[in-house]
């Protein structure tokens, strides 16, 4: 196991306020600092962020490294946001690019560099747990928790990994950016998805994907009740919109974009018990999901609900909740935990 006494570590700077502080912070007790901007899309996308973060390592009298990764960007994480839009599920490209792309090509800084380490801006905590390693867990304060976000980041990485927000608020880290002096060079926020500037459809046209602008509304029984606007328009669960009158509102159960089908139910038609997981990566041993029920959460601002996970073989799990939960979206993650430490998770299939 990779020792963290040695105190070197490349961080990954996107210049954001949040990476930056995590450099700062680091620097600060005594790491040596490695800044690594990674260029995962064109320069129009980039050059604002590439340079704020190369101004704040030069404040910081770091090192600063740029690494071109935009063809496997695309590859892992564009074609599948794109494959997964057209297969009809709603994807959550963030989750799948932290391990494919910022912690892979972070790691493998640190290897070429030298150093022991490599942390990002993440509010996540990684702790030691004794002879068991070092496990996952959210952030000390749940307001910017995104543990839910690196569950696939698989688990002998972890020991090598450095979340320096872990404990902090999100005002305290604006704080110590202002006062250290880059407060007004970093961006306070990331874009929720990076290589989205305008709408889904926009984009998926730019990848040459055409999306028909209109198609049936259907009932939970296939009858047809009116012509939606685009699919790309319309989530699981929404009710605004819809522009079918009735005495109780409808809701979107369900969106076939091969089909180009929306099927619209009463809300008891969101609710369900269960569901099945794929891409799974566990953080812990599987006993300790097979006797205990843990909580799970079905997406990132869900509050986690109490179930049991069953194993239906090594490529698949069954979750099934105490209680139904609303608008259970195929595409997006269920991810497991128990108090505050995330024990791994898998993409939501069925």
């Amino acid at each position: 196991m990779t020792s963290r006494s040695e105190k070197s570590a490349v961080v990954l700077m996107s210049g954001g306020v949040d990476s930056s502080v995590a450099a700062y912070l680091l620097k600060k007790e005594g790491w040596k600092v490695h800044a690594l901007f990674l260029e995962m899309l064109d320069e129009n996308h980039i050059r604002q962020s590439r340079e704020a973060a190369k101004e704040i390592a030069s404040l910081l009298e770091i090192d600063f490294f740029i690494k071109e990764v935009k063809r496997e960007f695309k590859e892992q994480i564009i074609k599948y946001f794109v494959n997964q839009y057209l297969d009809g599920v709603t994807p959550n490209p963030c989750v799948i690019c932290n391990p494919t792309i910022k912690i892979k090509y972070g790691l493998e800084a640190c290897k070429e560099i030298g150093a022991n380490c490599m942390a990002t801006g993440h509010y996540a905590r990684i702790l030691q747990e004794g002879e068991k390693g070092f496990g996952l867990y959210k952030a000390m304060f749940p307001e910017k928790d995104q543990s839910y976000f690196l569950h696939q980041i698989p688990r002998p990485w972890l020991t090598r990994i450095l979340f320096p927000l872990g404990n902090l608020k999100k005002r305290e880290v604006v704080k110590i950016a202002v006062e250290a002096g880059f407060g007004h060079i970093a961006a306070s926020e990331s874009q929720e998805i990076c290589f989205i500037k305008d709408d889904y459809r926009s984009f998926l046209e730019s990848q040459a994907i055409q999306i028909p602008s209109s198609g049936p509304i259907v009932d939970q029984r296939g009858n047809p009740l009116g012509t939606h606007k685009g699919l790309h328009s319309y989530t699981i669960g929404q009710r605004r919109g819809l522009g079918i009158p009735d005495a109780t509102p409808y809701y979107v159960t369900g969106i076939d974009f091969k089909k180009n089908i929306l099927t619209v139910g009463k809300k008891e038609d969101l609710y369900s018990h269960t569901l099945k997981i794929d891409r799974i990566n566990l953080l812990v041993d599987k006993e300790e999901l097979l006797h205990n029920k843990c909580m799970v959460k079905i997406r990132s601002r869900h509050p986690g609900a109490l179930a049991e996970v069953r194993f239906l073989d090594e490529d698949m799990f069954q979750v099934t909740f105490d209680e139904p939960q609303k608008s259970i979206t195929p595409g997006q993650f269920a991810v497991f935990y128990r108090e505050s430490k995330v024990l791994g998770g898998g993409r939501i299939c069925a």
